[in-house]
């Protein structure tokens, strides 16, 4: 599957997660996909498959996709050993009744060809076919449960209708190597050993055989395969031993065989198989549906204002940035939960407190535009590392070249800030050369 296609499949899957479980956790990756320049749907695949690494769905993709590899192969394994196992099962007798050995090797095939077209254009989801339900199974068997029941629904209602070429292409390759490994065992059989063939009836005159012998035998006639003469049908209905009969039966047969069985099948997997390809390309999202609506406000590509910033929240963020050229450019100092009476040293560009939602969105979407060359952050030892506080200093520290941490007292959390190991420093760290 292309990349494209697994992406696509990605958003859906983020999508029905968070119609049923709300939205994740994405107000970092979602600044990181705004400053792309880009379409929105680019933006929200791009917002999914990012989302998708973070909780493992991404991965889970990935074994999934394999899963239904395997078991693709398995399948196949299986339709080889079912083909040689019909060819022989239909000439296990010698003499060979002709009529119940061509029913043999194309009764099955027929009516599962019947029941495909029918649920095909009846039920456009799975259709209707018993192999490729076991196929699913299969797969789910391989990968996890949980994982299986999110991708799975996301994948038909991302393809809809269109699914049926893709069940439709796996029926009829499953098919195709069905009735070719038959095949090849018929004619190893016929070249290798002696069959006599008849026909039998009650009901049923030598005319009607003669007559059915032709009407099947018409178009594999067109092909090269010949209809053996009359008198040698008369003479079938018990068992001649000549090798000219012996061979025209054979090549009759075989005939009939290839046309009605394996070229049907083949031609069914061509035109499945081209109507698939042509149909993802044709794979979109609808952004007009009101959910993406909500993410389109999030995700809509701006590029930051300071003079459009609210002026009675954020007065110190607004004054203390300047307009920087390029990336990496600028060493700033943040304060995350401190007191907005706290003075920082008027040696440094104190960029702002990050003490509301608002204010640490403002600072996060500045930086992720333009990226700090160096980065200090200030912080109160007697506040605790908790997890917001920590998953805050990682954002910030992903938004600039180099970033330390400056401890500006010894509170009563202090050694647990020191158990974490962060690079910490003075303020003039900002001023020492890079």
């Amino acid at each position: 599957m292309r990349e494209e296609l697994r992406s696509l499949w990605i958003a859906q899957t983020i999508h029905l997660i968070e119609k049923e479980s709300g939205r994740f956790a994405d107000q970092d990756i979602n600044r990181q996909v705004r400053v792309i320049q880009t379409s929105l749907v680019d933006r929200i695949v791009m917002r999914a498959v990012m989302l998708s690494k973070q909780n493992g769905l991404y991965a889970a993709q990935r074994n999934l996709l394999k899963a239904i590899n395997l078991s693709f192969l398995v399948f196949i394994f299986l339709s080889i050993i079912c083909g040689a196992s019909l060819a022989f099962s239909t000439l296990s007798q010698n003499p060979i009744n002709l009529y119940w050995a061509l029913f043999s090797l194309l009764g099955l095939h027929l009516i599962t060809l019947f029941i495909w077209l029918v649920s095909s254009f009846l039920f456009t989801n799975l259709g209707g076919s018993f192999l490729v339900y076991c196929w699913l199974w299969l797969a789910k068997k391989f990968s996890q449960k949980k994982t299986v029941q999110q991708l799975i629904p996301a994948f038909i209602e991302l393809f809809g209708g269109h699914i049926r070429w893709l069940i439709g292409f796996v029926l009829n390759l499953f098919w195709t190597v069905i009735l070719s490994s038959a095949l090849i065992v018929l004619i190893a059989l016929f070249s290798t050993k002696h069959y006599s063939f008849e026909w039998k009836t009650t009901l049923l005159s030598s005319e009607t055989i003669i007559n059915l012998t032709h009407y099947l035998g018409w178009l594999p006639s067109k092909l090269g395969f010949i209809i053996p003469d009359d008198d040698i049908i008369r003479l079938s209905e018990h068992a001649l031993n000549a090798g000219e009969i012996r061979s025209a039966w054979a090549i009759w047969l075989l005939g009939v065989f290839i046309v009605y069985g394996l070229a049907i099948r083949f031609l069914c997997m061509i035109i499945c198989g081209i109507n698939w390809l042509i149909s993802c390309r044709q794979i979109e999202f609808n952004i007009q549906h009101p959910d993406y609506q909500l993410l389109a406000n999030d995700l809509q590509s701006v590029l930051f204002n300071v003079e459009d910033e609210d002026k009675k929240d954020n007065v110190k963020f607004k004054q203390s940035i300047p307009h920087l050229a390029k990336e990496g450019v600028g060493t700033f100092l943040v304060a995350i939960d401190m007191q907005e009476d706290w003075n920082p040293p008027t040696s440094v560009s104190f960029l702002g407190f990050l003490n509301t939602r608002e204010q640490r969105r403002k600072i996060l979407d500045y930086l992720q535009l333009t990226p700090a060359k160096k980065l200090l952050i200030a912080i109160d030892t007697d506040r605790a590392p908790d997890r917001g506080m920590l998953n805050l200093i990682n954002q910030l520290i992903s938004k600039s070249q180099q970033s330390r941490v400056w401890f500006i007292n010894q509170g009563n959390q202090f050694n647990n800030w020191q158990a974490l190991s962060l690079q910490s420093a003075l303020p003039t760290w900002l001023g020492e050369e890079f």
